[in-house]
């Protein structure tokens, strides 16, 4: 498979902004990938994460803050990009979120967005990523943190055409694995069942999400994990035109 972020290559945008950047996972990707860039700054509104990803990115070309994303600390037309990677599901206002990160990009700037979706045909192993995602969600309500469940194809397209970008381009991608049974797929969603167990102890009535996480186990051992499919988005904001 192709590797769809290489779309960054011939781009140069010196000041980025990473909305909900959560630990820094798609700052990684923004730093191997972009053409050029001088600053990226991360925000988040969780205090936990931000101080994860102060500590991972100690550079002067990056800086992480805590911020509501409904309420942008930047002055309009600011960032050449911004971005909004594997996040749109934790947002409880998408439409105020886009709105402010709309009005802090710069005319002519680029809009990307990346995001998995539960749609489509989906393999029994990226239905596994789906039904974790969907578990873990349901015990993130349950603690009052919101949490939606994956959207499917078409609600995510939906969200984008609103934004009225220019050159709007999508991008239907997953990474394919050989054997969806093999550990190393699967580590990392056994390890968040595990985790996540742990939470559980300190929920009240939890026995149908520790059914639910149970027969997750069981999936992850018969059928396996593979990553859902998901969409990159990307567009420009319209330039002002001058009178």
């Amino acid at each position: 498979m192709k590797d769809v972020f290489q779309i960054l290559n011939s781009v140069d945008a010196p000041l980025v902004l990473d909305a909900a950047t959560g630990k820094g996972e798609f700052i990684n990707v923004l730093k191997q990938n972009l053409g050029s860039y001088t600053q990226i700054i991360g925000i988040d509104a969780s205090e936990k994460s931000v101080n994860y990803a102060q500590k991972v990115f100690s550079e002067n070309d990056v800086e992480i803050y805590k911020m509501d994303l409904e309420h942008l600390q930047f002055e309009d037309d600011h960032f050449d990009l911004v971005c909004l990677s594997n996040s749109l599901h934790h947002l409880e206002h998408p439409d105020k979120v886009f709105a402010e990160m709309m009005r802090v990009l710069k005319p002519g700037g680029m809009m990307l967005v990346t995001e998995m979706y539960r749609s489509g045909e989906q393999t029994d192993a990226q239905q596994t990523h789906i039904l974790m995602h969907h578990w873990i969600a349901a015990i993130d309500r349950r603690c009052g943190v919101f949490h939606a469940e994956t959207f499917t194809k078409d609600e995510i397209l939906a969200m984008a055409k609103k934004l009225h970008l220019l050159k709007l381009k999508v991008e239907d991608f997953y990474y394919p694995v050989d054997n969806p049974k093999e550990a190393r797929n699967c580590e990392t969603l056994r390890k968040s069942c595990i985790d996540t167990f742990k939470r559980l102890e300190n929920i009240p009535d939890n026995e149908d999400l520790l059914n639910q996480g149970n027969n997750l186990m069981n999936r992850i051992q018969q059928i396996g994990c593979a990553s859902a499919s998901r969409l990159l988005i990307t567009g420009y904001k319209k330039k002002i035109a001058h009178k």
